[in-house]
């Protein structure tokens, strides 16, 4: 206890250290808040070493190089990677300012800091070892860029798809609630709808289950399952599913579609393509084509399908470099997007509700439970930004 409350002490010190970093680069221009984090992460490592090595434990003070060596790898897994995705987490997730998240993933991080380096830094020279093979392991799956859409991915990626397009026909047949948000409680629908007259897009995650009550896993994969619904007022549903069949203009494209176009059109039936870019800590763009079908089911309720039946992600886009990456073949955030909407007239305009699967490759498993959250937020605003957009193009 006494050398944890040593060590809680310095520990204060490259706090303070590393929040007056992170305050003093966040605030030039051009300095992005995680290259901020990882400057200012580092410089609490050099001032906490410092004091450990001459104070906590300096009972076991030995080769100063080789500690150092052997706090910054152990560091490396915790306080760097740790601090860079937790922070991202409050961030992008909870929606905390930078400072705020920083400090919150300081002291989620400390205990594990102090049992590290109390039990791999400060001891024998042999610890290093263990420790540098953590660090390896880290690397080698954070390095692994490349992803390969495997046969038994696509297939469980099929059924996960039969399942959600088995149940919405299900729903459409027993005449069951045709919106998800008329599936609410009296009062949760009420709230629901005063927020969507107001214009706020409601959002909320999706699952598909077996036979059972599983949900459907994917080997290698993992599913974005998402469910929006915005309100757009002053408009008729045969007005809205006119304009929605025609690519956007400029004027009015949602910021992840670069491009778009109806490639061919037979009836209700459409080919699309859309090029589209996703971003978070890298931006990806991407080359894609859809089957899109328009049903009606009365002149108040009517849906679509839009499935993907092309994805090609795109290196170096709107370059001299620029080149396709083999389809399915590449990074692997996003191997198929399926789309399934629904529209129903409702008193002077429309509810439009998306539920939307995205398939991308699994996450490393080191990482796996601190890029999830981001991953999924990515999805979700996605899913935000197509709704707003749609809104939008109405409104104006």
């Amino acid at each position: 206890m006494k050398r944890f409350a040593r060590f809680a002490v310095a520990g204060t010190g490259g706090f303070v250290v590393q929040v007056g970093m992170l305050a003093v680069l966040n605030s030039i221009p051009g300095v992005h808040y995680l290259v901020a984090t990882a400057i200012a992460v580092e410089a609490a490592i050099l001032s906490n070493f410092a004091w450990h090595y001459r104070w906590t434990w300096r009972d076991r003070a030995g080769s100063w190089v080789d500690q150092l060596i052997r706090f910054n790898a152990l560091n490396a897994i915790t306080s760097i990677c740790g601090s860079i995705f937790l922070t991202a987490l409050f961030v992008e997730v909870v929606g905390l300012h930078v400072v705020t998240a920083n400090i919150a993933s300081v002291v989620a991080l400390s205990v594990i800091n102090f049992i590290g380096a109390n039990t791999l830094v400060f001891r024998a020279a042999a610890s290093i070892a263990v420790v540098m093979l953590a660090a390896s392991a880290s690397s080698a799956q954070a390095s692994n860029l490349e992803a390969t859409l495997q046969a038994k991915t696509a297939r469980d990626f099929a059924k996960y798809v039969a399942a959600v397009e088995a149940r919405r026909a299900r729903e459409i047949e027993k005449q069951e609630p045709f919106l998800d948000i008329e599936r609410l409680s009296p009062d949760q629908r009420a709230k629901a709808f005063a927020a969507l007259k107001r214009g706020e897009v409601i959002v909320t995650r999706g699952a598909a289950y077996d036979s059972g009550t599983n949900e459907i896993a994917i080997d290698g994969g993992l599913v974005n399952h998402w469910r929006g619904t915005v309100f757009v007022p002053k408009v008729k549903l045969e007005n809205l599913l006119k304009v929605l069949q025609e690519p956007q203009t400029d004027k009015h494209k949602q910021e992840d579609v670069l491009s778009s176009k109806v490639v061919s059109r037979d009836g209700d039936s459409q080919k699309v393509y859309l090029r589209l870019r996703r971003t978070k800590f890298v931006t990806v763009v991407y080359d894609t084509e859809y089957d899109v079908d328009y049903f009606r089911l009365s002149p108040e309720r009517a849906y679509s399908n839009s499935i993907s039946t092309k994805v090609v992600e795109i290196e170096n886009a709107g370059t001299p470099k620029e080149r396709a990456l083999p389809e399915g073949n590449d990074h692997g955030y996003m191997w198929r997007l399926n789309s399934y909407w629904r529209y129903k007239q409702h008193e002077d305009g429309v509810l439009v509700e998306i539920e939307s699967l995205t398939l991308s490759r699994d996450l490393p498993a080191i990482i796996g439970p601190l890029i999830r959250p981001i991953v999924n937020s990515t999805a979700r605003e996605s899913m935000t930004r197509t709704l707003a957009s749609v809104r939008a193009r109405f409104m104006s």
